[in-house]
């Protein structure tokens, strides 16, 4: 997530120079450029014409406008990549003791490995329910769903290890 973040971050910057020079360059042809962005919302070059005008004034905002409406970008958040990087990281870690705890807690491997297995669904069940509840989603169909990527995910890691080991 942190260079997917400070790659947008890049690439926003970049267009945001591109646009910037040809806002300097070729003004008249950015200004149709607003014009039809206008018209696609319906409006005539009389309704918008004052804008247009507007916005070649204030050169900062006919940047955004321009930023925003014609490349679909909006301006990146700073602290976005960093933030990424961290709750990346702490969901690692905590994702990574749920399945690891029992093996801890539990002297036995096997019976270590029973509870870890039924930790592990249930946390999966939990979190996709709560998944479901946020995006507004069934959260019961939402937390099978899980459950059983994430069963089917472990089960493969699972069968790759043996088949290693037993090479």
């Amino acid at each position: 997530m942190y260079l997917a973040a400070q790659s947008e971050a890049d690439h926003y910057k970049r267009e945001m120079r591109r646009e910037q020079e040809e806002i300097i360059t070729v003004p008249d042809t950015e200004a149709a450029e607003i014009g039809e962005i206008m018209s696609r919302y319906g409006l005539e070059p009389q309704e918008y014409g004052p804008v247009v005008a507007g916005l070649r004034r204030n050169p900062q905002a006919w940047l955004d406008f321009m930023m925003r409406f014609e490349l679909g970008l909006e301006r990146p958040d700073p602290r976005r990549a960093l933030q990424s990087a961290f709750t990346i990281a702490l969901s690692y870690v905590v994702g990574g003791l749920v399945p690891l705890l029992p093996y801890v807690l539990v002297s036995a491997a096997q019976d270590a490995m029973l509870t870890s297995v039924g930790v592990t669904l249930a946390a999966l069940l939990f979190f996709g329910y709560v998944k479901g509840r946020f995006t507004g989603n069934r959260p019961f169909a939402s937390a099978v769903q899980t459950a059983v990527i994430g069963a089917l995910a472990s089960a493969a890691a699972y069968g790759m290890a043996k088949a290693v080991q037993a090479r």
